[in-house]
């Protein structure tokens, strides 16, 4: 079925893929299936819905469609993204806007817009689109102040967006794609630190003046750093991890999903190493970042410079959020509310994490013709 003379295009398809990625790919997103079917969401779903089966199931309707995302994502070549990616980027930027005026208030913040099945977080699909149009404006032949201008008014109107959401994590998420692609524009080092200096240092004195509306990330910051106790959430969750010991209590056997509302999202990863031990946390990070550090060895080839772009921001972006969403589980930061693709229970966040691996799919394909 697999041979040279099949043109079957399910079989070119196949085919074509970097086997590499398309393995750990397929391991990560049965771990995450495993893991949600018999320890993260049948309390959460319990205690929400009075039916254990009812985020699982949802979960595994996310999961299908983000597959299909995969798939159909994967299919485009590279000058169907680079046409594209002005309204790819401006559609979902219609949608963040919209937040400001229909979308669900949760804890104070206008981040998600009810779409009856799931809630969408309009910024997950702002970050990759974003990272389309930059690699586009990057790659392409126009001067380089053009570039720089475009793409950091671009940046901070939607900085400004996520503030009067407010979220603050996100914004720093976007100002880190900015500096991402300006840093493989060749610019000199110097100037971006004093880029990222006098920007952070804009949106640090943005918190002060407008304090009653970021009431809440000083909270975080009081109850993470205020005192000589850690959080609650914090506290259980390195407990969660601890009792687990090398090799987990057992499937079934966790309790941080009893004791805190986060623990099949933003602590995940405690809720696994409590059942099945930090053998398996590590494991589920060597997969994972295996499959970037395979991108990044594809990014060493003669590939151009669309591609390039954008295959390391993405990766760099996806790298970023897992690495807030540990340091959360183990009070390296306050909460923040990032999740972990494909492990952590979230419409938006598995449908986005399928659009970008689609991409990332797609990009390294083209590799193998």
């Amino acid at each position: 079925m697999l041979s040279r003379d099949n043109d079957n295009f399910f079989i070119l398809w196949l085919r074509s893929l970097d086997k590499v990625i398309l393995v750990l790919l397929i391991l990560w997103i049965f771990l995450g299936i495993v893991f949600a079917s018999y320890t993260t969401l049948n309390f959460a779903s319990t205690k929400l819905y009075d039916n254990p089966n009812t985020l699982v199931n949802k979960y595994y309707l996310f999961i299908f469609f983000g597959s299909l995302i995969i798939f159909l994502t994967s299919v485009f070549n590279e000058d169907f993204f680079k046409h594209t990616s002005k309204y790819l980027f401006f559609s979902s930027l219609i949608l963040l806007l919209l937040t400001l005026v229909v979308g669900l208030e949760v804890k104070g913040s206008k981040r998600w817009i009810n779409l009856i099945f799931f809630n969408l977080q309009p910024i997950e699909l702002v970050k990759p689109t974003m990272i389309l149009l930059f690699a586009s404006i990057f790659s392409s032949n126009k001067n380089f102040i053009f570039k720089f201008i475009s793409t950091g008014i671009i940046t901070f109107s939607v900085i400004f967006i996520l503030l009067l959401q407010p979220d603050y994590t996100q914004g720093l998420l976007v100002l880190t794609i900015w500096f991402t692609l300006l840093f493989m524009s060749g610019i000199n080092l110097f100037v971006i630190i004093s880029l990222a200096f006098s920007s952070i240092a804009i949106l640090v004195l943005n918190l002060f003046i407008f304090k009653d509306k970021f009431y809440y990330i000083f909270n975080r910051f009081d109850s993470w750093i205020g005192s000589n106790d850690i959080s609650y959430q914090s506290e259980r969750s390195l407990d969660a991890i601890q009792y687990g010991g090398f090799f987990g209590r057992g499937i079934g056997e966790g309790v941080l999903k009893e004791k805190i509302p986060e623990a099949h999202t933003d602590y995940v990863l405690a809720s696994i190493g409590e059942e099945y031990g930090i053998v398996t946390i590590i494991l589920v990070l060597i997969i994972v970042f295996s499959l970037f550090m395979r991108v990044f060895a594809i990014c060493q080839n003669e590939i151009s410079g669309f591609k390039k772009y954008t295959l390391v921001s993405l990766s760099t972006l996806m790298l970023l959020q897992l690495f807030i969403n540990v340091g959360v589980t183990i009070n390296l930061f306050p909460s923040t509310g990032m999740t972990f693709a494909f492990l952590s229970y979230g419409g938006s966040s598995i449908i986005t994490s399928a659009f970008m691996i689609g991409v990332v799919l797609a990009f390294t394909r083209e590799q193998n013709k």
